[in-house]
């Protein structure tokens, strides 16, 4: 389909309804692409959709939901498999979920039609010279530009805290692997027999500040730790926890660079001196009156004598200013009041950021794609569970799923279908208790891996293919290729775009192995020029779909 004419705009403001539902329209469809590959497509869209919408990133989540009811209503009906009584079972089951997909859609029409006119009404006027002025330089630039690319991305709107991922591993992994467990948590409670529990819109407001609320304070913690570390140690405290500070300041190490960073002076701790026993001090007494003013006594008279009387006490001296405290006879008078100052109204809060990370890399055509992380163990735990098929000499595969938490892609389960090997083919079977699987569990499919037991590491025509399936409509997806009896012995590729992804959606040879005129067809991923990052901090599980496997009730061990 062709794009249509989008008209450079400032980077970070809020799209319109029109200008998202424009977007939306625009991906490639290819009726030669298998209809299970489509359904898998259009299951990753509505999933990708509901991890938007969790994140309260509503114009990324309506861009989802509008391509993938596009693409439900107005092209999978046409795809010739559609017609044969199994395509026609597949698009029925998948269907189901259309009507919340329209709930949703209503939901969040008014928000983003809110947004979008406050911005008209507060700064269209006032940015409209930088504007016109940005779109004379974009216009004589050949190549397209971030801020380009930014203003047609939903997801990285006015509203949000835009961070690099490479610069902040492991706060992504933290904020996500946080936001999976609530969600985990929320999905089983749904599921108690006679416990009812709040839906998404009931108090979408409260929770979805709660949430901003804590990422705030935790990128907060993460820089602060960040700041001490470059300024030569943690300054005592250990994950927030604070220690008892030494009596004497540590010199700090020297540093090996010429440059010194700016630091904040360090306090220097009071220097006591060494305790003694608590003695009390007696509390000075006031001065005695002075004995002029005292009159001379004498001695008393016999006839007095037996009578003892005390003598006359000394007039009191005045220390302090005489005060006249107020009696009921005589009322006290209060100061005049001040005039009263007419307060400007309280300025409304300020809204709550959502943490948002950029895009990690580009693709070819400099359109930006997010950043995946990928456990580094799951390529172990995967050869591990392949380990008898490979001394076979047999492939074998499985599925990459995940989450979207914060605008990045998280791979969190290793899910082993059930499949068809040979020595230079995997054919995946019964699609639908994959995606089955993957809509009960939130599950996006992020990409495969898959083993070469015989052959070197590289992309075959037949992966080529398998990988256009996944790349059509999510263009982060990533292939791993296996080959543990070589060197290298793994690598992380995506289909080049252009020329790669539309040389393949376009070709039409069936042979299972054959050549392609184009070359350059498939690059790497994995950083530093790629989008995926490998985190050992990262948890994943494995659930296995093949007939006769044994999977953990409590989805396995997390890794």
């Amino acid at each position: 389909m062709a794009p249509p004419t989008l008209i450079p705009l400032d980077a970070n403001r809020p799209l319109s309804i029109k200008e998202i539902s424009d977007l939306a329209s625009v991906f490639q469809w290819n009726p030669y692409i298998p209809m299970k590959a489509w359904l898998r497509t259009a299951n990753t869209l509505s999933q990708e959709g509901k991890s938007y919408l969790l994140d309260g990133n509503f114009p990324k989540a309506y861009l989802l939901y509008m391509r993938y009811l596009t693409l439900m209503l107005d092209f999978l009906p046409r795809h010739p498999e559609a017609k044969t009584y199994e395509g026609e079972k597949a698009l029925k089951e998948v269907t189901k979920s259309i009507p919340s997909v329209v709930t949703n859609l209503e939901h969040i029409k008014p928000i983003i039609q809110n947004d979008y006119d406050e911005w008209k009404s507060s700064k269209l006027r006032r940015e409209e010279e930088s504007r016109q002025k940005e779109q004379a330089d974009r216009a004589r630039s050949k190549s397209p530009t971030y801020d380009e690319h930014a203003s047609r991305d939903p997801a990285l709107s006015a509203t949000s805290r835009l961070l690099d991922a490479s610069d902040h591993q492991e706060l992504a992994v933290e904020l996500a692997q946080r936001e999976i467990r609530r969600r985990d948590e929320n999905r089983k409670a749904t599921r108690r027999p006679g416990v009812r529990t709040a839906g998404f819109w009931d108090n979408w407001t409260n929770e979805l500040a709660d949430r901003q609320a804590e990422d705030e304070e935790l990128f907060r913690r993460q820089m602060e730790l960040t700041r001490r570390e470059l300024d030569g140690g943690n300054d005592g405290v250990v994950d927030d926890i604070p220690r008892k500070e030494s009596r004497h300041p540590v010199a700090a190490p020297p540093r090996s660079s010429s440059y010194r960073y700016p630091s904040i002076s360090k306090s220097v701790p009071i220097q006591y001196e060494a305790q003694q026993p608590y003695q009390r001090t007696p509390t000075p007494q006031p001065p005695r009156p002075p004995k002029e003013g005292i009159p001379q006594w004498h001695e008393p008279s016999p006839s007095r004598a037996s009578i003892s009387l005390p003598p006359e006490l000394p007039a009191k001296e005045q220390i302090y200013p005489e005060r006249t405290l107020p009696t009921p006879e005589t009322p006290q008078e209060l100061p005049t009041p001040p005039p009263k100052i007419h307060e400007a109204a309280p300025e409304p809060p300020k809204k709550q950021q959502r943490l948002t990370f950029k895009p990690a890399a580009y693709l070819e055509s400099g359109e930006p794609i997010r950043s995946v992380f990928l456990p580094s163990q799951l390529r172990h735990k995967f050869l591990s569970i392949a380990s008898e098929n490979t001394r076979r000499g047999l492939e074998m595969c499985g599925i990459l799923c995940g989450t979207a938490v914060n605008n990045a892609l998280f791979v969190r389960c290793l899910l082993i279908p059930e499949q068809k090997c040979t020595s230079d083919t995997c054919e995946t079977e019964n699609e639908g208790s994959m995606l089955e699987y993957c809509m009960n569990e939130d599950l996006l499919m992020l990409g495969w891996i898959h083993t070469h037991p015989t052959q070197t590491c590289f992309m075959s025509s037949r992966d080529l293919h398998t990988q256009s399936g996944y790349q059509v409509m999510l263009p982060e997806s990533i292939a791993i290729v296996c080959a543990p009896k070589f060197k290298p012995d793994y690598g992380i590729f995506r289909l080049t775009n252009p020329p790669g992804l539309d040389h393949i959606l376009g070709c039409t040879q069936t042979a299972t192995f054959h050549p392609h005129s184009v070359v350059d067809l498939y690059t790497g991923a994995q950083r530093p020029r790629g989008h995926v990052y490998e985190s050992e901090k990262l948890e994943f599980y494995v659930h296995d779909l093949r007939p006769g496997a044994r999977n953990d009730p409590a989805q396995n061990k997390n890794f």
